[in-house]
């Protein structure tokens, strides 16, 4: 950066000072041109009053060791009478020259050609005479240019001096403008900012740090989460397997009385189906936590669902004297029939698990207010409010000694979660300890 300022900084300055001398040269040269012009007109009309004063002779007296002009006499034929800068005999004949014939004609005339005598780009004033001869007064251009060329050396000191100002000031400024970049404390960006240029993006780098700690606190939390989900799937997978393994011990060791078989054989019956629905529900929410897009999601009526949950859960209701109803209207959705009704099912069945004998559980499936909406209430053992929150977690339970009983893996309200993100539908929660729970999914 302070290389590129310095190479930047250090052109500018050679592109100001050029083009600054250029355009003054381009004045100064009109100047000097048109004054010298004026100058050579002048001194013709001096030199003129004088031949016509005192003759010829005026020149050699008065004119030629004073003057730095070129002085020419001709006669009216153009013959060289008089040359200040070279032997007059040995001139050629004038006659036909620009000037010469304008002050014949006219009586004055005045070029800018190329001289063959001085061989410079000389201007050219003549004047005809009383006596009919012809003076003409040159001077050539060089004394122009060399008052602006007599310049360049005094320029060049100047861009000296100015590049060597530059260079020192370049790197003060550079420093100053760059220490407050390195001094910038990114870990807090817009706690002292110098440039407001900088404001934007010091803001994006603050965006993205409080990014960076959110993700850090979700990777975290979703590495407990591991840890804990793992802790409990071999735990939850250990229990029914030791069961299932100490009650067929017995058996093969003939340990089991004969009328005893049956119990043990329903025993790890009971046990198998355990372990079965526990493996089922991990495999459902693994393919939940992957949002696998390749999911079939197709036009679902969800009363269609809810009377199917019913027929499959009424032996249970019935075993329990539980009242099972079911109310609303045919209502479709989108999304996948599987895991829709592994969720209804989800909360219905436990409605029936923590709902005492005798007590009563009404299904809605229908529209609530413009939206699709599966709502299940019972009257039974119900939530406290400080465990509402964490009902939907992976393996956490209310009352682990009921859940063990009524043969919960503690998935299923999680099932429902993940669910419910996959369908974009919200879920409701409404309990109160010993009076009952409302829990409803709006679509």
């Amino acid at each position: 950066m302070r290389q590129r300022l310095l190479n930047h900084g250090s052109f500018l300055v050679i592109l100001s000072v050029v083009l600054t001398f250029l355009a003054a040269s381009v004045v100064m040269y009109d100047k000097f041109s048109v004054s010298m012009k004026q100058g050579v007109r002048d001194e013709v009309e001096y030199i003129r009053a004088g031949i016509d004063a005192a003759g010829i002779d005026y020149l050699q007296e008065n004119v030629k060791e004073i003057n730095v002009t070129r002085i020419t006499v001709t006669d009216s034929d153009g013959n060289v009478i008089y040359e200040s800068n070279a032997e007059a005999d040995e001139m050629e004949n004038h006659g036909k020259r620009p000037e010469m014939i304008k002050a014949k004609e006219t009586g004055y005339g005045e070029v800018i050609r190329f001289s063959e005598t001085l061989s410079k780009q000389t201007f050219y004033c003549a004047m005809r005479l009383e006596n009919g001869n012809i003076l003409r007064v040159a001077r050539t251009t060089d004394s122009v240019f060399m008052t602006l060329f007599s310049s360049f050396t005094l320029l060049g000191l100047i861009t000296l001096g100015i590049l060597i100002l530059e260079v020192i000031l370049v790197q003060k400024q550079t420093k100053d403008l760059i220490k407050p970049i390195n001094e910038l404390d990114l870990e807090n960006p817009l706690k002292n900012v110098k440039y407001e240029e900088l404001r934007p993006l010091l803001g994006r780098v603050d965006q993205q740090n409080r990014q960076i700690v959110h993700q850090m606190e979700e990777l975290k939390e979703a590495e407990a989460m591991r840890r804990e989900f793992s802790a409990n799937v071999s735990h939850e997978l250990k229990t029914p397997l030791m069961s299932i393994s100490g009650y067929a011990e017995l058996m093969m060791n003939g340990m089991v009385d004969q009328d005893k078989v049956p119990e043990f054989s329903g025993r790890i019956y009971h046990e198998a189906s355990r372990l079965s629905s526990l493996v089922s529900d991990i495999i459902q929410l693994s393919r939940l936590d992957e949002k696998n897009s390749d999911m079939p999601f197709e036009a679902v009526d969800i009363y269609e669902l809810a009377e199917d949950i019913i027929m499959h859960l009424k032996p249970a209701a019935e075993k329990k004297k539980i009242q099972l109803s079911l109310e609303g209207e045919r209502v479709v959705v989108r999304g996948v029939r599987q895991v829709l009704y592994e969720m209804f099912y989800n909360i219905a069945d436990n409605a029936i698990r923590y709902t005492d004998a005798g007590g009563k559980i009404s299904i809605f499936a229908g529209q609530k207010e413009m939206h699709p909406c599966y709502s299940v209430e019972d009257n039974g053992i119900g939530i406290p409010k400080n465990e509402q929150k964490r009902i939907f977690e992976r393996f956490y339970r209310v009352d682990k000694s009921h859940s063990r009983q009524t043969g919960g893996t503690g998935l299923g309200l999680s099932i429902v979660k993940h669910g419910a993100v996959l369908h974009k539908a919200k879920i409701n929660l409404e309990s109160e300890l010993g009076k009952g729970t409302k829990m409803e999914l709006v679509f």
